[in-house]
C-alpha cells in the first residue's frame, strides 16, 4: 500500500476520534458539537501543537487527499443545508420575518464592510472593494444548520421563537450565498460576463425542469434510489458550479433547495454516515490554516473590534427590528442571540475566502475565532434569558409540522451537523 494512502487512513482515524470526543465534550458543557469539532481542528494546527508536530501528524503528502475528502464533505453538508430550507416555516409567518431578516443581514454586512476598509485594511490581499464585500458577507452570515441543532436540542423548533429564527436564518443564508457568489464572480474579472450569463439558464433549468423531474421520480423511487440521486446530484451540480468559476458549495446547496421535501428523512439516513466520515476532515483542514503564532497587539485589537462589530451588529439590529415589529423584549433578545450563531457556515465561507485569495491566513484565523466566540455565546445567552428546554416565551404555532413526511426543521440539520451511528440527535 502506498505511503500516502497509509498516512491518509491513519489521519482519518485521528481526525474522527478527536472530532467525536471534543464534540461530545462540547455537548457536556451545553454547547453545540460543532464548537468541539472546530476546536479539534485548531488543536491539530500550528497554533497549539506547533508547526513541526502539526506537519508530522498531517504531512503535505496526505493533505491534498484530506482536502479532497473535506470538499466532498462540505458539498454533502451544503446539500443538507439547502434541503432544510423548508417553506413550512414561512406559512402563517409573522410580520417580523421580513424586517428581522433584512436587519440581520444588512446591518452586519454594512458594518463588517466598514470595518474591513478601516480597521482591517492592512489585511487586504488585492482589490479593496472585493475584500470589503467578502468580510461584510462573512460577518453577516447565520449558521442555519447549527441554529437548527441548537433549537432541536432545546426542544424549541416548534415554538414561535424557533420558527421565526429558522425562517429568518433561512432568508439570511440565501442572501449570504447569493452575495458571496457575486463577490467571487467580481473577484475573477477574466470571465465574469460569461459566468453570470451561464448561471441564469442553469438556475432556470434546475427550477423548471430538474425540480419537477425529481418530484416525479420521488413518487415511486426506492430509498436507495433517492439517496443516490440526492448525493450524486449534489456532487454533480457542485462540479458544474466549480467548473463555471464559482465555488462547489453553490451547486450542492442549490440541489438541496430543489430536492423533494417529502423524501428528506430518506436522504437523511444516507447522508448521516457520509457526514460522520467526511466533515471532521473539513474541520482539521480548516484548523490547520489557523495560525495565531504571529498575533501581536494590533491583531488582538482587531480581533476585539471584529467580535464587537459582529455581536453588536447582529444582536443589536435583530433586537431593534424585533421590538419595532411588536415582539416582546425577551423574545426579541432570544431571536437576536440565536441569529448570532455562525459556526460551520461561517467556517465554510472563510475557507472559500482563503482558498480564493480574498483573505490571508492571519485574518482568516481571527475570523475563525470570531465564529467560535459568537457561536459559543448563544447557549449562555439563552440561559441568561431564562429560556429552558421547550421555551416559555411562546406557544407552538399552528403550522408546526407533526408527521413523518414533514419532520421538524431541526432534525436533518442536526443529523448532518453532528451525526452519529446511534441515531441520537
Amino acid at each position: 500500500m502506498p505511503a500516502p494512502t497509509i498516512t491518509v487512513l491513519l489521519d482519518l482515524v485521528l481526525i474522527m476520534a478527536a472530532a467525536h470526543l471534543l464534540g461530545r465534550l462540547a455537548e457536556k458543557i451545553g454547547q453545540p458539537p460543532v464548537i468541539g469539532e472546530i476546536a479539534a481542528g485548531i488543536l491539530a494546527g500550528p497554533t497549539v501543537i506547533g508547526h513541526h508536530l502539526s506537519a508530522t501528524l498531517f504531512p503535505e503528502a496526505g493533505r491534498s487527499y484530506l482536502t479532497l475528502l473535506a470538499n466532498i464533505g462540505v458539498a454533502v453538508f451544503m446539500f443538507v443545508a439547502g434541503l432544510e430550507l423548508d417553506r413550512e416555516i414561512f406559512r402563517g409567518a409573522r410580520r417580523s420575518i421580513p424586517a428581522v431578516s433584512a436587519a440581520a443581514y444588512a446591518i452586519p454586512f454594512v458594518l463588517g464592510s466598514a470595518v474591513a476598509i478601516t480597521v482591517l485594511a492592512r489585511h487586504s490581499t488585492g482589490n479593496r472593494l472585493h475584500f470589503a464585500l467578502f468580510v461584510g458577507c462573512a460577518m453577516a452570515v447565520t449558521a442555519f444548520p447549527v441554529l437548527a441543532r441548537i433549537l432541536h436540542d432545546r426542544n424549541l423548533v416548534r415554538t414561535e421563537i424557533g420558527q421565526l429564527s429558522l425562517a429568518c436564518a433561512a432568508l439570511v443564508d440565501v442572501v449570504a450565498w447569493s452575495v458571496l457568489a457575486v463577490v467571487l464572480a467580481l473577484a475573477h474579472p477574466g470571465g465574469v460576463q460569461w459566468r453570470l450569463v451561464l448561471l441564469l439558464p442553469l438556475v432556470g433549468l434546475l427550477w423548471w425542469f430538474v425540480r419537477p423531474l425529481l418530484t416525479r421520480i420521488s413518487e415511486s423511487g426506492t430509498q436507495q434510489t433517492m439517496i443516490v440521486l440526492g448525493v450524486g446530484g449534489a456532487l454533480g451540480l457542485a462540479a458544474i458550479t466549480e467548473w463555471i468559476g464559482l465555488h462547489l458549495i453553490f451547486g450542492a446547496f442549490a440541489f438541496g433547495v430543489i430536492f423533494p421535501r417529502e423524501r428528506r428523512r430518506t436522504v437523511e439516513s444516507g447522508v448521516r454516515i457520509l457526514c460522520l466520515l467526511l466533515m471532521p476532515g473539513f474541520f482539521v483542514i480548516a484548523g490547520l490554516a489557523v495560525d495565531l503564532g504571529s498575533v501581536d497587539a494590533t491583531s488582538i485589537g482587531e480581533l476585539i473590534a471584529v467580535i464587537g462589530v459582529a455581536v453588536v451588529g447582529k444582536v443589536g439590529s435583530v433586537y431593534v427590528a424585533g421590538r419595532l415589529t411588536g415582539m416582546p423584549s425577551r423574545a426579541a433578545a432570544a431571536v437576536a442571540a440565536l441569529l448570532n450563531t455562525r459556526g460551520l457556515t461561517e467556517l465554510v465561507i472563510l475557507n472559500v475566502g482563503l482558498t480564493t485569495g480574498l483573505i490571508g491566513t492571519q485574518l482568516y484565523s481571527l475570523l475563525v475565532i470570531m465564529a467560535l466566540v459568537t457561536t459559543a455565546s448563544t447557549a449562555p445567552f439563552l440561559r441568561l434569558l431564562g429560556i429552558s428546554r421547550g421555551g416559555d416565551l411562546s406557544s407552538r404555532p399552528p403550522h408546526a409540522p407533526d408527521s413523518e413526511d414533514d419532520p421538524d426543521p431541526g432534525a436533518v440539520a442536526a443529523a448532518a451537523q453532528s451525526p452519529d451511528t446511534s441515531g441520537k440527535h
